[in-house]
């Protein structure tokens, strides 16, 4: 049987400055239960107004996000983001970062605490606990987010582009960390990314959006079996098939 909906991006439209800016428009997706979507486009086509839209931050103009047959229309606690710049508060350590988002959700003091440590374990930061922000490198920080939003232990997790400002060996490592975790703890997940590659090693299916205002230009199946690695994705058969796919659309788009 085929996995269940979880999210549905049904006829979605967004504008800006009074409808002079047409960012995506008709878009529709669908993001299956315990799936990795990952979604790629060109810059400005509204990857991340689209995830926003997901999270409930901003609304829509026409159309709808549904999730588990609820539209959308404010955050919910059973969907975490992971934002690309970090996010952490400058004054909070590591631990108080972590368990910001339990203390305001009115977690006990004690659940706050194990799932605090718990997550800091699982991203490979304990020892670390008391640590700020600027005393931690750009792939701890991210850990650290990584780590608040696995905390809420949501059911879909939304991840707007986390490696895009890392160099290219911390962000493999952190790939690679981020399958490790996914396969101890499956969920739903939308991964937002430019990199053709981090979209092959970590999704289940790929969309490729068109240039502003969006629309899906394909939808690919990562046949690849799981559990992966960078490394052994890169060096699959099928590897090279999927990323030439994936740049002819982008390219095609880009250039027409």
């Amino acid at each position: 049987m085929a996995a269940a909906e979880r999210v549905v991006v049904d006829r979605a439209t967004k504008v800006y400055n009074a409808g002079a800016l047409n960012v995506f428009s008709e878009l529709r997706m669908s993001v299956h239960d315990r799936e990795t979507l990952c979604v790629l486009g060109p810059s400005g086509c509204g990857k991340t107004t689209l995830l926003r839209a997901m999270h409930g931050l901003i609304g829509l103009d026409e159309g709808r996000i549904v999730i588990d047959g609820l539209e959308v229309k404010r955050p919910r606690r059973d969907v975490a983001m992971v934002f690309q710049h970090f996010g952490l508060m400058p004054w909070k350590r590591v631990r108080e970062n972590v368990a910001y988002g339990l203390e305001l959700a009115g977690f006990s003091r004690a659940d706050v605490d194990q799932r605090a440590r718990k997550y800091i374990d699982l991203v490979g930061l304990s020892g670390f606990e008391r640590a700020f922000p600027h005393e931690l490198s750009g792939g701890m920080q991210q850990r650290v987010g990584l780590a608040r939003a696995l905390a809420m232990e949501p059911d879909i997790l939304l991840m707007d582009e986390p490696f895009g400002s890392l160099d290219a060996q911390t962000r493999e490592i952190l790939q690679d960390e981020l399958l490790r975790i996914y396969q101890q703890h499956p969920r739903t997940m939308v991964f937002i990314t430019h990199s053709i590659e981090e979209a092959i090693a970590l999704g289940d299916r790929i969309v490729v959006l068109t240039a502003r205002p969006a629309r899906v230009r394909e939808t690919l199946t990562v046949d690849i079996p799981r559990p992966r690695t960078v490394a052994g994705v890169i060096a699959h058969p099928r590897f090279l098939e999927l990323r030439d796919r994936c740049w002819h659309l982008l390219r095609e788009r880009t250039t027409a």
